[in-house]
């Protein structure tokens, strides 16, 4: 390489670092900063507030159930979704049915609800037409929340709405203009602003913070989730998603417990409480390796494992490079990425699931090689025993070794891009399927097994195979900016 242009290169990457160094802010650090009830902390350190998804009913009595259950059970957000009746009043409902539903008041008058630490996520469903029509609304909102005691000092309120073709994040943006009224001045402090993005993503998250808005919310299925996500914390923003199922909703709650600030669950929310709460799935100890990328942009790397205290992985020749990507690149990542050339690789540390258990993992990956057919892990353990999560032939594939052998989940590599990154989960519980995500969505399952993934002494390894304690075979080409390795049971 002309030395002129290793000199051009090495100077973007290190504005990029000075970008990314420079765009922190308070909100990245905790979202969470100053709030009086004791959120759940996930065992590395990360605060996530746990939203209670629609937590209302089409009559007020229904309402005070939802809230009842949404108190009992740990949720940190009570979720309700407000339209505005041709009476005038604000109502709780997913749309504006002009029908006898309960209202907004009546929601708020609840005492236990008052008397509770819990957080008020309210989200604006009524389309945008005009600033008049727009303020009748959103006063009526203000002053509800202001009257029955809510919006205080450590107790925040978040008002929400979607970003989209009928701009209901207008409501939003008269919200504001009308908390600078005098009448509001005990409650403007602790009003947060959140826009719901579905689309357009990258310029629209843009938009919400010029538009002074604190947080932003992502459905959890989409493409390149994580580019998103981190986007949102370089621009200093709260991030989150929704809205993640019941159906092993405990496997959504667990992987994601590290990288975002909240989370809209339908988790736990039958007439009987699951034995594990959503609370209980943040804060469990299962965590044997986290590491992020986003803000490393230079050796030595830092991970971490059962707690928050950090790591560090040395440069040396079998090491890949970094990639640096601006928060205004728009790209399917923003921040640091590991690039794996094809003989590189990360070691962490020998970490065992439990006996009778298994193994969670998930890695954000963007793929140099998808069609050579050459076998390649992305992150393994996978020295008869443990687990590996790899490229084989067509296929990508998560499996573990029970009973003397591996099991696979799969997804056929021409599912996949070299543009796009992806958020791949794999998870086995010790008694089941052997299971595979891409994007939050499940692909092929193995066939049922039962028994603990055989134990061996090898490290997890990131980008290639392990062979014992320092060989290493198999090697990953692509990028990879997230992995996480849990221990893992049934739930």
């Amino acid at each position: 390489m002309p030395s002129t242009t290793l000199v051009f290169r090495r100077f973007i990457r290190a504005c990029s670092g000075l970008l990314l160094a420079a765009v922190f802010s308070p909100a990245f650090a905790g979202y969470w900063t100053g709030v009086s009830r004791s959120l759940p902390v996930s065992p590395l350190g990360n605060t996530v507030a746990l939203s209670c998804h629609n937590c209302y009913g089409a009559s007020n009595a229904a309402t005070t159930t939802q809230v009842s259950m949404a108190l009992n059970r740990g949720l940190d957000l009570v979720e309700f979704d407000l339209t505005l009746h041709a009476d005038g009043q604000v109502y709780v409902e997913h749309s504006d049915s002009e029908s006898a539903v309960g209202t907004f008041a009546s929601a708020l008058a609840n005492t236990a609800l008052q008397q509770s630490d819990r957080m008020l996520f309210l989200e604006i469903k009524e389309g945008y037409s005009t600033a008049a029509a727009s303020d009748t609304l959103m006063l009526g909102v203000l002053r509800a929340i202001r009257d029955w005691g809510y919006a205080t000092a450590g107790r925040p309120v978040m008002l929400r709405a979607f970003m989209d073709g009928n701009n209901r994040h207008q409501h939003l943006v008269r919200a504001q203009a009308l908390l600078a009224q005098s009448e509001f001045a005990s409650i403007r402090d602790h009003v947060r602003f959140h826009a719901l993005i579905e689309s357009d993503i990258r310029n629209r998250m843009r938009t919400a913070k010029s538009l002074g808005f604190q947080g932003v919310e992502l459905e959890y299925r989409m493409a390149s989730l994580f580019g998103a996500i981190d986007q949102a914390k370089l621009l200093g923003l709260g991030v989150g998603v929704y809205t993640t199922p019941a159906s092993l909703g405990e496997l959504y709650l667990s992987a994601l417990r590290e990288d975002v600030d909240f989370i809209t669950s339908d988790y736990d929310r039958g007439a009987t409480p699951l034995a594990t709460s959503a609370r209980a799935l943040i804060t469990e100890a299962t965590s044997l390796v986290h590491m992020n990328t986003l803000t490393q942009t230079a050796y030595p790397l830092t991970y971490k494992r059962t707690g928050p205290t950090n790591y560090a992985v040395a440069q040396s020749g079998t090491t890949p490079t970094l990639e640096v990507l601006s928060v205004t690149s728009d790209e399917d990542r923003v921040g640091g990425s590991m690039v794996f050339a094809g003989a590189q690789s990360v070691t962490t540390w020998q970490a065992d699931n439990d006996i009778n258990g298994g193994f969670l993992v998930s890695a954000v990956v963007n793929f140099d090689d998808l069609t050579s057919g050459a076998t390649a892990a992305i992150l393994a353990k996978s020295d008869a025993g443990g687990f590996a999560l790899e490229q084989a032939g067509t296929l990508l594939r998560f499996g573990v070794y029970v009973n003397g052998g591996y099991q696979y989940a799969t997804v056929p590599l021409s599912s996949l891009n070299g543009t796009d990154s992806y958020f791949i989960v794999g998870a086995y519980d010790g008694d089941g399927a052997v299971r595979l995500w891409v994007n939050n969505v499940e692909r092929t399952p193995s066939v049922s097994v039962t028994g603990g993934v055989g134990l061996n002494t090898s490290p997890i390894v990131i980008g290639a195979d392990p062979q014992g304690a320092t060989d290493r075979r198999y090697f990953f080409k692509g990028k990879v900016q997230q992995v996480m390795v849990q221990r893992w049971r049934n739930h």
